[in-house]
């Protein structure tokens, strides 16, 4: 796996050449997420992707710009996490010019009109009903300001409907000249292209004005964890949406590749344990999960899984006993072996278009700011062993777990 990382008007920009496909992805990422707001700016940042896509300077509404990346049948969109702001323009080579124009247009001149604002905060107030229809994501965020409090990573992205309804065009246009800035942007380039020296020109061309350094830093926040290890929100849903989790091993840790290997094990296909024992055998959910997530701010051992109602107690037993299990019984060396080719093969087919490429290098970037290969990647699971797994299926244990479910 080729790339590069190169500066181009005082900007860190990333280039993967990927000759055999047919198409390139300019994503641009900046360091502007949601655990840089305070809590009176609660959902500045989403605010501001949505207003990024109205009423530039050379585009003059949201329609134009639609049309214009519609001629060159390109896709595009953009979003913020909690560790990741980015906007991206997926299109054919020869259009990669239309491409930074607006991408640039997009960042560096967007007016912010207040017509517009006020129209734009009822769309993203009804962005916000819409997920707290939606079980899965309202537990995931009452989960998620449970577990670490209410700070700047504990809020959730998306909710705030107060502070929404009070942002100006000042806040807006404020909060973008403290955080979108060269030294705090990334410019991904990845798949095919002619001329290398083209881009770096179009670069320069286009980015070389803004501003050079931040105003503001990321707030600390402490990691408190629940005084109680259980709790529930009351919805009413027609199921119980539930989370179990474990502070885990942390994203320096060279034993994430084997937390990884454990979830596998656990769910990641149909022939996991989870989907065997407690969806295919016992027919007692749908939907049911295991991930391992490690990022600077958190690091935890996760499973997800909706029930029925009636069968909520016997469903977490069952649960709670296939976790047992794997401690104190370990994995198997044919498990071991079928998650480690599933983990590796997912990667590489996942990474195979433009626009993930762009995404599984500059995530690391902005992230880690360093990068790991996919060949680096490779070989850190092929030097595991079934030993290097177990040991860490024995560290397994539901006295530290935290529990949380909506019903």
């Amino acid at each position: 796996m080729k790339y590069s990382i190169e500066k181009i008007a005082w900007i860190d920009c990333i280039f993967a050449p990927m000759n055999d496909i047919h198409s390139i992805t300019i994503q641009i990422m900046c360091k502007a997420w949601s655990t840089y707001e305070t809590a009176e700016q609660s959902w500045i940042a989403h605010c501001v992707e949505h207003m990024f896509f109205k009423w530039w300077e050379r585009y003059k509404d949201q329609k134009e710009v639609s049309e214009t990346l519609d001629s060159i049948w390109a896709s595009y969109n953009a979003s913020t996490g909690s560790d990741t702001v980015e906007y991206y323009i997926k299109c054919a080579p020869e259009f990669v010019e239309t491409a930074m124009d607006v991408l640039a247009d997009m960042l560096m001149n967007a007016k912010f009109d207040e017509e517009e604002l006020e129209k734009e905060k009822w769309v993203i107030m009804q962005e916000m009903k819409m997920y707290e229809d939606n079980p899965r994501s309202l537990v995931s965020n009452k989960w998620k300001t449970w577990y670490f409090w209410e700070n700047s990573f504990g809020r959730p992205v998306i909710w705030f409907e107060k502070t929404v309804s009070s942002f100006t065009q000042t806040d807006l246009k404020t909060y973008r000249s403290y955080l979108y800035t060269k030294d705090n942007l990334i410019i991904v380039v990845a798949g095919k292209w002619a001329e290398k020296e083209k881009i770096k020109k179009l670069i320069e061309k286009y980015f070389d004005w803004m501003k050079e350094k931040k105003s503001v830093s990321q707030p600390n926040f402490p990691k408190v964890f629940p005084k109680k290890h259980e709790s529930l929100f009351k919805k009413w849903t027609e199921q119980n949406h539930l989370i179990i989790c474990a502070d885990w091993i942390l994203w320096t840790d060279e034993r994430k590749y084997a937390a990884k290997v454990l979830a596998g094990v656990l769910w990641w296909n149909m022939s996991s344990r989870l989907f065997q024992n407690i969806r295919t055998k016992e027919g007692l959910c749908y939907y049911i999960w295991a991930y391992h997530w490690a990022s600077p701010y958190n690091w935890v051992f996760m499973i997800r899984a909706w029930m029925d109602k009636s069968r909520f107690d016997f469903w977490l037993k069952r649960i709670r006993e296939e976790v047992e299990d794997l401690a104190k019984n370990w994995i198997t060396q044919k498990e071991f072996e079928k998650t480690i080719w599933y983990l590796q093969w997912n990667i590489q087919m996942w990474i195979e278009s433009s626009d993930e490429m762009a995404s599984f290098l500059g995530d690391q970037y902005l992230i880690y700011n360093r990068i790991d290969t996919l060949e680096e990647i490779l070989e850190k699971y092929k030097k595991l062993t079934l030993k290097d797994v177990n040991q860490l299926s024995s560290m397994l244990d539901l006295k530290n777990c935290y529990t949380y479910h909506i019903e």
